[in-house]
């Protein structure tokens, strides 16, 4: 058995376990009288644990001290009399219980960021590009800004979007694994592509969503919208995909990157829409056709 799977197995005990210890605590003379907050908590430890990155990249005693004091903070607020007592082994129980939660759940979440970056290399591999992750380039980005701050140099950004035609067929089709990989596959195509067709000026990054974001020193925003259309087109020939790109400039449109990126992706994801619609319409003059 895999890590993955050993991890995926033992939390869906523990949640049993927890299910069932609430069963027998709505009974009319339950074996464990345990606090009726537990029961919420100790489920939530699972997907808190999972969806935040920040506590299962931490050594394990991080979210151990986290999930305790939470449990301690609960503790001494909420009136254990009304559905519960302060039996002093009750109260080490829960607590024990919880605390091995974290560790399964924290387990788990290794698992599955150990399995996501098994895939990220194997498309990374087969289509390899020097993309830089978003969140570690910010040297890169604070170096443009306060070069074309300094000097009054546009700075642009753009985001780019792409999705295969088959969209909505590969959904109804494939399973979660298998789009996924699919996914992180056609993200490294794209990135592939991207590299070949950006000047040596461009920075190319790539956020969280797997949505590439390429910088371009010394671009107003004219320049930016004739190179969007060049990448929309040669992304579309070369990949297949729907391609939908937003931009915008500093300083006329934002004067950081947050303000920037967000002001890109909105116009990049309005592009799209409006493509989705064009696509979905039924051709010119097709209606009360015989």
């Amino acid at each position: 058995m895999t890590n993955f799977r050993k991890s995926l197995f033992l939390v869906s005990f523990y949640l049993l376990v927890i299910l069932v210890f609430g069963q027998l605590d709505s009974a009319d003379r339950p074996i464990i009288n345990f606090a009726s907050y537990f029961y919420i908590f100790a489920i939530l430890i699972v997907p808190i644990m999972i969806f935040i990155p920040a506590l299962h990249k931490a050594p394990i005693y991080v979210p151990s001290i986290f999930f305790g004091a939470v449990y301690f903070a609960l503790f001494r607020m909420v009136n254990r009399l009304n559905t519960s007592t302060e039996d002093v082994s009750v109260v080490l129980l829960e607590f024990v219980l919880l605390e091995a939660g974290v560790w399964l759940a924290y387990q788990l979440a290794v698992a599955i960021d150990h399995s996501e970056s098994m895939m990220d290399a194997f498309a990374q591999g087969t289509f390899p590009h020097n993309s830089i992750k978003l969140e570690e380039a910010s040297s890169i980005i604070k170096t443009e800004f306060t070069r074309s701050r300094r000097y009054h140099r546009p700075l642009s950004l753009m985001v780019v979007i792409t999705s295969p035609h088959d969209d909505h067929t590969s959904k109804d089709v494939l399973k979660t694994l298998q789009r996924d990989m699919m996914a992180r596959l056609s993200a490294a195509r794209v990135g592939q592509v991207l590299n070949e067709i950006l000047r040596e000026t461009d920075v190319l990054l790539q956020d969280r969503r797997g949505h590439f974001l390429i910088l371009c020193p010394e671009t107003p925003l004219e320049k930016a919208k004739l190179l969007a259309e060049r990448v929309s087109a040669l992304l579309a020939e070369k990949t297949g995909f729907r391609v939908a790109c937003g931009v915008s400039a500093f300083p006329d449109e934002a004067l950081n990157f947050e303000d920037l990126l967000h002001t890109a992706r909105a116009r990049s994801q309005t592009v799209q829409k409006n493509a989705l619609l064009v696509a979905e319409a039924p051709p010119h003059g097709s209606e009360g056709a015989p």
